[in-house]
């Protein structure tokens, strides 16, 4: 098991380290690729636990609906300062 998880760091630190923000955050494109990256190179003997995948599949949706959240709210700020 733990293999895995060093072979899911290693994969995860060369996907952080090709995206194109300079920062620590992580967005939406970034994480799918984190995701589909991890599917692809997992161990056909050992694959991920149901668990932890819809944990995951989870947290992929919630960053979704943040950042929906997010353009409503920028998106209302901007229409209040308009009225100001």
């Amino acid at each position: 098991m733990s293999t895995v998880n060093a072979v899911d760091a290693t994969y995860t630190n060369q996907a952080v380290a090709m995206t194109s923000k300079p920062t620590q955050e992580i967005g939406k494109t970034e994480f799918l690729k984190l995701l589909v990256t991890q599917l692809q190179h997992q161990d056909p003997m050992n694959p991920v636990d149901n668990q932890e995948f819809i944990a995951q599949l989870a947290t992929f949706s919630s960053l979704e609906q943040l950042i929906s959240i997010n353009r409503a709210v920028t998106k209302m700020a901007g229409l209040s300062e308009q009225t100001s």
